[in-house]
């Protein structure tokens, strides 16, 4: 009985190879910006890491002031009571957001210590992003959703001082 098992994967191979061929010369054929614009219509939302759990525990141990500044309304808030500052960085869920570019951010966190900023992140709250952008060096780093509780607390306080989530 003769092995056929070169010859079998031979066939396959051939076939696999032809098949491709012609999916490249389709794409080449393509225009630059057709090309580009599959591309970045495949591209809707992206993500980052979540905020590690070293850094958040230095947040939630060491903390002892939250600023917060609101883009576009004239309101900001300070907390600087270690409960409140607690409660507030416990808003930070440990899921990982999904980033969708045609949200804004509404406002930015800054947490300190002793008067030095331990980091700051973006606030994004509306009806279909909310999560927090942390920022490391500049850059956005980390993304982590707000938590129910958190959403719900935010929420409340929007509702007092009449602050609409962006559009």
């Amino acid at each position: 009985m003769k092995n056929y098992f070169p010859l079998t994967f031979l066939v396959l191979l051939a076939i696999f190879l032809f098949s491709s061929c012609g999916e490249t010369e389709k794409k080449k054929g393509m225009a630059k910006d057709e090309l580009w614009e599959t591309k970045s219509n495949e591209v809707k939302v992206s993500t980052l890491p979540s905020i590690t759990f070293e850094e958040m525990k230095e947040i939630y141990e060491s903390c002892d002031f939250i600023d917060i500044i609101f883009y576009n309304v004239e309101f900001s808030m300070s907390v600087n009571n270690k409960t409140n500052i607690q409660k507030m960085v416990g808003f930070v869920s440990t899921n990982v957001a999904t980033i969708n570019p045609a949200c804004k951010a509404m406002g930015r966190i800054f947490f300190q210590k002793d008067g030095a900023l331990l980091v700051e992140a973006d606030m994004y709250y509306d009806d279909q992003c909310r999560y927090f952008v942390f920022q490391k060096n500049g850059k956005n780093a980390y993304a982590n959703d707000i938590t129910p509780e958190g959403q719900a607390y935010f929420a409340r306080i929007f509702s007092q001082v009449k602050v609409e989530p962006t559009q």
